[in-house]
């Protein structure tokens, strides 16, 4: 999570310029990681239980993952020291680059076709007669 941290950094100071790019990178981190571990566990739910997970239990996730990350690296101060090590994957900034754009990506587009799956498996999977 480092070389992710580290990128969506560079990202939010180099690119969009953001006055509070630590606060925005945390917040952002967190809501990548909850769509990917939601969708996970919506996966879950439905492949062995039929059942859709209310929004609730998944808006709770995204709230742990925020106070988790801002624990973890604001108030240990680990994102300056992830800022001074300039973490990379295998030593290479284009790796790094390369699996940091499709984390967020792939990340993001849970977003978008998490519902359409869902729905789809609750129609031809899930059907009580």
């Amino acid at each position: 999570m480092d070389v992710i941290y580290y990128y969506y950094y560079l990202f939010y100071t180099r690119i969009l310029s953001d006055d509070q790019p630590n606060m925005t990178v945390i917040f952002t981190l967190s809501v990548s990681e909850s769509f990917l571990i939601n969708g996970i566990a919506s996966l879950i739910s439905l492949k062995f239980f039929c059942y859709y997970i209310n929004v609730y239990p998944l808006i709770g996730i995204l709230i742990m993952l925020l106070i988790s990350n801002y624990l973890y690296f604001y108030k240990t101060n680990r994102m300056k020291a992830i800022v001074k090590e300039k973490p990379k994957i295998y030593n290479s900034n284009i790796l790094s680059i390369i699996i940091t754009v499709l984390f967020f990506l792939g990340t993001t587009s849970l977003m978008f076709l998490g519902p359409i799956y869902i729905k789809h498996y609750l129609d031809v999977n899930c059907q009580t007669h």
